[in-house]
C-alpha cells in the first residue's frame, strides 16, 4: 500500500494506487491479524511488468534529451534513505526547476498520503508566491480518443515533450481525453496533486496535470506529446442515490477524494482489529472482481467466498461490486440463490439501488440465466434447430492476429488447409518483435495479405475461404487499409474480406448461448476438447511474452518469449479450425 516510513509518529498514509484499487486491499494490507503475502506486489511493479517500466525511460529519457530547461533528475537518487530523496525534491521545487523526474513528496500525514509522480512540470506560481507544479504520469496504454465534439467542448490540450510546460489546444477536431476508460490514472493523478498542495508546492490556478501515453499525435508529426486534463471539471460518471437517473458526473478531484476517504476510514477500522469481542465490524468484504487474479491478497480473501460465491462463478459479463453488494443484502450470495431466486419478487427492491448501471435488469436476468445454467451443468445451450451454415473451400484458412500493449499488430497468424488432400494443415505467420512504428505496423500487414492475395489468385477467389472469431481481424484490416489505393494489397484485403471471410464467432453466437461466455478459449475446449499448449494462455498474457520477447536482456529469454507467442497464436488457429469441424458436425444432428 506504501513503501514510506510508518510508525507511531507517522501513523498511515497511502499511495497514489489505493484510491483506484479494491478497497479489501487496504483492509488486508492494515489488519494486524493478517500475515503479509511472501510478495506484496503494489500496481506499480504490476504495470512494470506489463512493459511501462521500458515505455517510461523511453518517455522520460526522451523528455530529457529534447528540453533545453532545467531539470533535476531524482531517479538517481532511488537507492538512498528516504529524507535524501524528499530533500532533494523539495529543495529543486523550492528552487523553482522547469522539471522534476520522479521526485518525491514529503508525507501527508495529516491526509493519509505518499507517492511521487513520474514527472513535476512547473506551472504559475502559487498564491503564497512559491513555484508551483503539476504532476504528470507515464502511462503505457493510450490516452486520446476521437469522438464527435460537442459544440460546449473545450478542444484537447497538449504539451510536445520538448517544450512540456507550454499547453496547447491542439488543431484536431474531435480529439479528446479518454475519461471513462482512463479513470484509475486520473485518481492516481489527483492523490499527487492533493500532496503537492499538503507540501505547498502545486501550480496556482487550475488543478491541470498531464498524462504522457502511446498516442503518436498527427498534428505534432505523430509525436508523443503531454495530454492534459482538469481535475476540477466534473467529467466521470458516478453512482448516486440522489440523482433521478442514478448517476452524476464529478471531477476527478473529487471522486478521488471519496474514494481515499473511505480507504482511510476502512484503513482505521481495520488497524483496530485486536481479536476481540470490542473489534468494531470490517467496513468491506471480499468481492471477486478482475483485479483479484493479480492481486497477492487473493489468497487471504478467497476462503471468504463459498464455492459458488456468485462473484466467484459468474465471469462471462459478470455483475459489478455493486450489484453483487446489493444481491447480498437481500440474502442472494451464491449461484443456487440467484437460480432459484424469484426475480419478478426481487427485482422492485434491487433495481433502485443499481440505477447506476445501465440495463441493470436485463444484466440480473441475464447472470440469473447462467446461474440456472451452472446449476444443470451445462456449459454450452443450442438455442437453435436443425443444420449451421457455414461456408466452405477448397482450401480454409484460420487467421488471427497478437496486438502489443500499445494497441499495435504484430504478429499475423494463418493455418492453412487443403481439404483436397490428406496433408496437415500449415501454419505460416508474419510478424515483427520489435517496438512498431505506424509504417511498420503497416508493412507487415502489407507483407501478410500480398502472401493471402498470391494464395486467392492462384486457387480462384471461390477456392478460398478465410476464417476468423469476431471481428477484430476485420476491423484492424480495414483500419489499416484506410485511405489507400485499390491495388495496395491492405486495400485488396479489406476489399476480399467483404467476401472470403467468416466470422466463426457470429455462427456460434446465433446457435449457442455460453454459460461462461463465447470466448474462442472457453467454447473451442469445452465444445471440441482442444487444449492449448501454454498453461495460461491468453491476450493479456500475450502481451507480456512480447514485450519479454523484445526487451528481455537475455537472448535465451527473448528467444523462449517469441516461441512462446508463436505457439500461442497457433493453437488460436488451430482451435479455430477444431471448432469449424465441430460446427459442421453439430449442425448434422
Amino acid at each position: 500500500m506504501t513503501s514510506a516510513p510508518t510508525g507511531p509518529a507517522t501513523g498511515f498514509v497511502l499511495d497514489a494506487y489505493a484510491a483506484r484499487s479494491c478497497p479489501v486491499k487496504v483492509q488486508n494490507h492494515f489488519h494486524p491479524g493478517l500475515a503479509r503475502p511472501p510478495l506484496d506486489v503494489d500496481e506499480s511493479l504490476q504495470e512494470a511488468f506489463l512493459g511501462g517500466t521500458s515505455f517510461k525511460t523511453l518517455v522520460l529519457d526522451t523528455l530529457l534529451k529534447r528540453f533545453g530547461g532545467e531539470v533535476v533528475d531524482c531517479r538517481a537518487l532511488a537507492a538512498q534513505p528516504w529524507q535524501v530523496q524528499v530533500d532533494a525534491t523539495c529543495s529543486a521545487m523550492a528552487a523553482g526547476v522547469d522539471v522534476v523526474v520522479a521526485g518525491l513528496l514529503p508525507l501527508d500525514v495529516a491526509g493519509h498520503r505518499s507517492g511521487r509522480a513520474d514527472l513535476y512540470l512547473r506551472g504559475p506560481d502559487t498564491a503564497a508566491g512559491t513555484p508551483g507544479y503539476h504532476p504528470v504520469q507515464v502511462k503505457y496504454h493510450r490516452m486520446l480518443e476521437r469522438t464527435n465534439p460537442g459544440p460546449d467542448r473545450p478542444p484537447q490540450r497538449l504539451s510536445r515533450l520538448s517544450a512540456p510546460l507550454l499547453r496547447q489546444a491542439v488543431d484536431e477536431p474531435g480529439l479528446t481525453f479518454r475519461v471513462p476508460s482512463r479513470e484509475p490514472d486520473l485518481l492516481q493523478l489527483a492523490h499527487y496533486w492533493r500532496l503537492l498542495e499538503a507540501a505547498g508546492f502545486a501550480a496556482g490556478g487550475e488543478p491541470w496535470a498531464g498524462i504522457v501515453g502511446t498516442d503518436q499525435v498527427p498534428s505534432l508529426g505523430n509525436a508523443r506529446a503531454v495530454s492534459w486534463v482538469r481535475l476540477d471539471v466534473k467529467s466521470i460518471r458516478t453512482f448516486s442515490r440522489t440523482a433521478a437517473t442514478g448517476w452524476r458526473k464529478r471531477s476527478p478531484l473529487e471522486r478521488y477524494d471519496h474514494e481515499h476517504g473511505f480507504r482511510v476510514k476502512v484503513a482505521q477500522v481495520a488497524r483496530r482489529q485486536l481479536g476481540t469481542p470490542d473489534d468494531p465490524p470490517l467496513l468491506v468484504a471480499p468481492i471477486r472482481v478482475r483485479e483479484c487474479s493479480r492481486c497477492v491478497w487473493w489468497e487471504a480473501c478467497r476462503p471468504h467466498l463459498g464455492d459458488d460465491d456468485l462473484s466467484l462463478r459468474i465471469d462471462k459479463s459478470p455483475l459489478d461490486v455493486r450489484e453483487i453488494a446489493v444481491l447480498r443484502k437481500f440474502g442472494v450470495f451464491t449461484i443456487t440463490d440467484l437460480a432459484e431466486v424469484d426475480l419478478e419478487g426481487l427485482l422492485p427492491r434491487y433495481l433502485p439501488e443499481v440505477a447506476h448501471r445501465p440495463h441493470c435488469e436485463e444484466r440480473l436476468r441475464l447472470a440469473a440465466k447462467r446461474a440456472r445454467l451452472m446449476v444443470a451443468g451445462v456449459e454450452l445451450e443450442r438455442l437453435t434447430e436443425g443444420p449451421i451454415d457455414l461456408p466452405a473451400a477448397a482450401v480454409e484458412v484460420d487467421l488471427d492476429i497478437e496486438t502489443s500493449a500499445d494497441d499495435r499488430v504484430y504478429l499475423w497468424g494463418f493455418l492453412v488447409t487443403d481439404t483436397r488432400t490428406p496433408a496437415a494443415p500449415r501454419y505460416v505467420q508474419f510478424s515483427e518483435f520489435a517496438e512498431l512504428t505506424d509504417g511498420a505496423e503497416v508493412a507487415l500487414a502489407r507483407d501478410a495479405m500480398a502472401w493471402l492475395r498470391e494464395l486467392v489468385e492462384a486457387e480462384g477467389r471461390a477456392g478460398v475461404r478465410v476464417f476468423h472469431y469476431s471481428d477484430y481481424e476485420v476491423t484492424r484490416l480495414a483500419r489499416l487499409a484506410a485511405g489507400r489505393r485499390d491495388d495496395d494489397p491492405l486495400a485488396w484485403g479489406a476489399a476480399y474480406a467483404d467476401e472470403g471471410f467468416s466470422d466463426l464467432f457470429e455462427v456460434v453466437r446465433t446457435h449457442f448461448f455460453g454459460t461462461h461466455g463465447l470466448g474462442l478459449k472457453h467454447v473451442a475446449h469445452h465444445a471440441t476438447g482442444f487444449t492449448w499448449r501454454d498453461d495460461d494462455p491468453g491476450g493479456l498474457n500475450s502481451q507480456r511474452w512480447f514485450d519479454d520477447a523484445v526487451h528481455a536482456e537475455s537472448p535465451r529469454v527473448r528467444d523462449e518469449a517469441r516461441r512462446r507467442v508463436l505457439d500461442y497464436n497457433e493453437d488460436d488457429v488451430r482451435a479455430t479450425a477444431a471448432l469449424r469441424a465441430w460446427l459442421r458436425q453439430a449442425g448434422q444432428g
